[in-house]
């Protein structure tokens, strides 16, 4: 479908360069499924008068999106948003769009200017990066013997980790559930090939312990 029509907003009073607000905005056509793949865009002449503004923006913008694998850019055939694959990937790697719809919603709704709660979001990552992350989440699987154990134990004394322990004559379900939910699964040495055929399928490490109560181990376990 051509979409020679669309409308972007643009504020020259942003802190966002003019060139960002656009390529932003079409990754979040893109996102929302308003773009579909192959779907063709604007012409660089196009979008520049439909903006006021210099055509070469509009041409970096196409550049770096066909860089990122979103657009295709071919002689005679204009500039196209991606294959199927291509848009069905960078989704998975960026799921975010949905969550960022409903906060907007919410911060609304709430009455909050919705400017002002984006600007104090950046400022507080400027000031204090990444907030902290949340607490690993450990899984013993048949933690009898006492070498076990001792890791269940220093693990418990030494962070506010959340752990969880279960038999391994637990349902299938139910292990294959416990080992999706955790950061860090835990078992004994002659367990661990077959906890790890379920791990393998949701790409989790497994580490097993013998009978020493090794704290280079122990230390591995907690820096997961």
């Amino acid at each position: 479908m051509e979409h020679s029509g669309l409308f972007f907003k643009i504020d020259s009073y942003s802190p966002l360069p003019i060139n960002v607000q656009i390529k932003e905005q079409i990754k979040w056509l893109i996102g929302k499924d308003l773009l579909k793949p192959r779907d063709i865009l604007p012409s660089t002449n196009q979008l520049a008068d439909q903006l006021s503004i210099n055509r070469n923006t509009i041409q970096w913008i196409y550049s770096q999106l066909k860089e990122e694998g979103l657009l295709m850019i071919q002689k005679g055939r204009g500039t196209q948003v991606a294959d199927e694959d291509k848009i069905e990937e960078f989704k998975k790697q960026n799921p975010y769009f949905s969550f960022v719809e409903q906060t907007i919603k919410d911060t609304y709704e709430l009455g909050f200017n919705v400017e002002n709660v984006l600007m104090s979001g950046f400022a507080y990552m400027q000031l204090f990066g990444q907030p902290m992350k949340r607490d690993l989440r450990y899984l013993f699987i048949e933690c009898k013997v006492s070498s076990c154990i001792f890791y269940l134990d220093e693990i418990k004394r030494m962070t506010s980790a959340e752990i969880h322990t279960i038999d391994v004559s637990s349902s299938e379900n139910i292990l294959i559930k416990s080992i999706d939910n955790a950061d860090v699964i835990v078992t004994r040495t002659d367990l661990a090939e077959k906890v790890k055929r379920f791990a393998d399928t949701a790409q989790k490490t497994v580490i097993s312990v013998g009978s020493t109560n090794d704290v280079s181990l122990l230390m591995d376990m907690i820096r997961q």
